[in-house]
């Protein structure tokens, strides 16, 4: 192709990746629900364990706290996305809205468990 032909034909749109197509709720909510988020958390969940390398464990939440964050995206546009009965598009949004919110206890209380040890000198 020319130059000009190049210029002139439509743009392709770019290719997404997995994480892409996750984010954007591509992949279905049943599949992103119950694959994505619950199967694949079950699995992870049974093998991070926080001995023998606490360090190791704490580098792997954070990375799995990541994930975390973009499945929940995923799960709230594949839900705005899906065409199936409305409870269940309903139900996954209040599941992720019950989910952030335990992701925000538990990260308050290892915030105030570090401080709390460093404020009586126990670290």
């Amino acid at each position: 192709m020319s130059e000009v032909e190049n210029a002139l034909s439509p743009a392709q749109p770019p290719q997404k990746g997995f994480f892409g197509k996750l984010i954007n709720g591509d992949l279905g909510l049943a599949k992103t629900f119950w694959l994505y988020g619950v199967v694949l958390e079950l699995v992870v969940m049974t093998f991070l364990r926080p001995k023998p390398y606490l360090s190791l464990f704490i580098a792997l939440m954070f990375i799995n706290d990541a994930y975390l964050v973009v499945l929940m995206m995923g799960i709230w546009r594949a839900a705005n996305k899906y065409k199936g009965l409305s409870i269940w598009a309903w139900l996954s949004k209040i599941a992720v809205g019950l989910f952030a919110l335990s992701m925000l206890v538990g990260i308050l209380m290892v915030i105030f468990t570090f401080t709390a040890l460093s404020l009586t000198g126990r670290s």
